[in-house]
């Protein structure tokens, strides 16, 4: 067994961030403006002091987020407070750095701040910097430690909600298996090696899969379904071109098609047809799963709980950028899924 020895960096800021300079830009022009308010009772002592401050700060704020964000591996590699440290003491050099450029240009260019003692600015500018500066970084660790601990939970909950999914359908995969065993021993060999792929499918360390790879677990699944139902189940496909490339959390369609057999289906005297109906619309992928409803449907709350924990998995995964509609009409049932397409993680 191999130990990394690498530490765990979870909640230190990720400084290359764009939003992490933006925040930084943002902090540097309010400080110069309060800096520039309490510079002179003349207002147009007050502008001039501005554009001055903003000039400098703007520089050391820009010239410290670039340093953090070279030094990133480096800090990656420290524990909290020793990375807080180094990045403290590295971004008051850059502003004693650019005090001393600072002087050196008023001097020879004769404006009013070269007058003053080289020290004492020197001692001003580190003392508001270190203010500043304990300031930013500490708001830094916050929000990443923050942002950390909610992706963490976000994680465990889906993981929790995919585990809840896993059981069910297997269980049942098992009882058909086990009807099939003595009635048709050659039915109940291909329904194992669907469940072997099933197995496969589900217990992957994956968050995401193509729809084309969940359109397969979804085959899976009905073929086995298919065995313990015979004609009475029949699957009509249509899957558009290019749509099986979206990325969708794993075990997501599975659930809805598990519905539409055991709530629907299986539950009509006659059978019926189960469509699976998956298109592009504009950015988004739709899948719809129809499939017709008995007269008088067995009232069920594991109907209502699949569709629930489908529907959390996908704001966990995309926000309000995704949604589960349904609708009953004329005799069939539709569960409709739109999800943005976008890159499987790896």
């Amino acid at each position: 067994m191999t130990v990394s020895a690498e530490r765990d960096t979870r909640f230190l800021p990720d400084f290359c961030e764009q939003g992490n300079l933006l925040r930084t830009v943002l902090i540097a022009e309010l400080l110069a403006i309060v800096l520039a308010a309490a510079h002179s009772v003349d207002w147009f002592a007050r502008l001039r002091a501005l554009a001055l401050l903003s000039l400098l700060i703007q520089w050391i704020a820009v010239v410290d987020i670039a340093l953090l964000c070279m030094l990133q591996r480096y800090l990656n590699r420290l524990d909290e407070r020793t990375a807080a440290l180094v990045a403290f003491l590295g971004l008051q050099a850059v502003t004693l750095t650019f005090t001393l450029v600072a002087h050196s240009i008023a001097v020879s260019t004769g404006l009013p701040a070269g007058q003053r003692p080289l020290g004492t600015m020197l001692a001003e500018h580190g003392v508001i910097s270190a203010i500043v500066t304990a300031i930013g970084l500490r708001y830094f660790y916050v929000t990443a430690h923050w942002r950390r601990q909610v992706e963490a939970e976000a994680q465990a909950r889906v993981q929790a909600l995919q585990a809840r999914i896993r059981p069910h359908f297997l269980f049942n995969s098992m009882n058909t298996i086990a009807s099939l065993t003595r009635s048709s021993p050659s039915q109940a060999e291909s329904a194992v090696e669907d469940l072997a792929e099933l197995f496969r499918a589900s217990l992957a360390d994956r968050s995401f899969l193509t729809l084309g790879e969940e359109l397969e677990l979804v085959a899976s699944y009905l073929r086995i379904e298919g065995q313990r139902l015979g004609a009475r189940l029949a699957v009509q496909w249509h899957v558009e071109p290019g749509a099986s490339e979206a990325a969708v959390p794993a075990l997501t369609l599975q659930p809805l098609v598990e519905n539409a057999v055991y709530h629907g289906i299986e539950q009509v005297a006659g059978g019926g047809t189960l469509s699976i109906d998956v298109r592009r619309v504009d950015a988004d992928v739709e899948i719809r799963v129809d499939n017709p409803v008995p007269d008088a449907p067995a009232r069920s709350a594991g109907h209502r709980m699949a569709q629930d924990n489908v529907r959390e998995r996908l704001a966990l995964a995309f926000g309000g950028r995704a949604r589960l509609d349904t609708e009953t009409s004329d005799g069939w049932y539709t569960a409709r899924l739109r999800i943005p397409v976008e890159d499987v993680e790896p």
